[in-house]
Parts: structure tokens; sequence; C-alpha cells
């Protein structure tokens, strides 16, 4: 095997160690006694955290979505522990009844780092039906498709630098507009991820509560077609 050869080989083992390993985690702590992390883990952990969101828009995307400037169809907005606290402290005055908080107020009081990823729809409100029609609705499905690549991209390099995450969809409390406001998230967006970063040191005895599906994984979704 050539050296080249051996590479690939072993690129393609450490990928599929990081997809493997993996996992979906909620943390949660009392939101009245969150966790803090002291200035050193905060300094080694916040600039890793930026890096992998950012290392992650290398994702494909097909259109230029063509909004200030960028041609990205997706923006990230990083809440550091700062933020997060505040978050578990005031998410349920913000909003009040008109939506339940759920475990988000927890989960913001244990992570050590946060990140909301949006997309930017561009032909949602046509309504006009037709062939121009769908091919309209099917640059947003490309839009959407990339963000969720930036998503997964995010989270294997958070995986591969350490740290646990969990994704969110955010609930009705996260999308409610009020509070994507008080996070400076305009209407033009639409929020894909909430991606909780378990920074090292978190306490062990934290309630975690893993994902619900992994172990009915199977690979029987894969087919393969032979054509006449």
């Amino acid at each position: 095997m050539s050296g080249s050869d051996a590479d690939t080989t072993r690129d393609f083992a450490t990928v599929r160690r990081i997809v493997r390993t993996r996992i979906t985690q909620k943390v949660l702590a009392d939101p009245s006694s969150p966790i803090h992390f002291d200035e050193e883990i905060r300094s080694a952990c916040d600039p890793l955290v930026r890096e992998a969101v950012l290392e992650a828009g290398w994702a494909p995307f097909h259109y230029n979505r063509a909004v200030d400037d960028l041609v990205e169809p997706w923006r990230a907005t990083l809440l550091w522990q700062s933020q997060c606290r505040e978050i578990a402290s005031r998410l349920e005055g913000w909003i009040g009844d008109e939506a339940p908080v759920g475990k988000l107020p927890a989960m913001f009081a244990a992570c050590g780092a946060a990140a909301l990823v949006t997309w930017l729809p561009q032909f949602r409100d046509a309504r006009a039906a037709g062939p121009e029609h769908e091919k309209r609705r099917a640059v947003d499905d490309e839009h959407l498709a990339a963000t969720a690549a930036l998503v997964q991209n995010a989270l294997l390099l958070l995986t591969a630098a350490g740290f646990g995450t969990y994704w969110s969809s955010g609930g009705a409390a996260l999308r409610h507009p009020d509070v994507l406001a008080r996070l400076g998230i305009g209407p033009a967006e639409e929020l894909l991820a909430l991606l909780f970063v378990e920074y090292p040191g978190t306490p062990d005895d934290l309630d975690r509560k893993p994902g619900k599906n992994r172990e009915g994984r199977s690979s029987g979704w894969l087919r393969e077609v032979t054509l006449a």
C-alpha cells in the first residue's frame, strides 16, 4: 500500500470513529444553581467552539443566497457562558405562558456554550402553483439541506475536539419571535438547530438523558439497485 493509500485509510478510520462516537445527550443542571466554568476552561474551550462552527461552514451549498453580501444560506449565533446563564434564568419570564420552556433552562444552566444555527428561506412566501413554484421550493429545500450539513459538520468537529453535544430544535420557546429578537436573530431567519456544547469539567453527577434512538439504529435503510 502506498503512503497516500495509507493516509486515506487512516483518514477514513478517523472520520468513521468520530461519526460513531458522537452521541446525543441532554445535560441538565438546576437553573437556580448553574454550572460555572472558570476562566482557564473558558479561555481554552471558547476559541475551539468558535473555530469548530466556522470550519463547519465548509458545508456544501448550491445557491448563492445573496443576503448582506454573503453567499451562505445560513447564520450562526454563538452564546457563551454568561449569555447561557442569563437565558436559563430569564427565558420563562421573557415569554410567560406563550410557550413552554421545557428543559431548556436546565440545559442552558449546564452547557459551556451554545450555538443557534438558522437558515434563510428565499421563497417560502411563494403561493403560486405550477413548475415555477416547484422550482422555488426546491431552492429552499437546498438552503435547508445545506444548513443541516453545516450542523452535522459542527457536531463532528466538536466531538473531535472532545466536547459533548446535543442538537435541540429549540422548541416553541426559542422559536418565539421575541426571544429570537433578543438574540439578534431577525424575522427573515428560521431556527434549525440549537447546539448545546458540554465543556470538560462538567460534573459527572448531573442529570443526563441520552438520545432515544441510538440503540434502535440499523442498516436496513440502505438499498442497492440493479437496473434491468
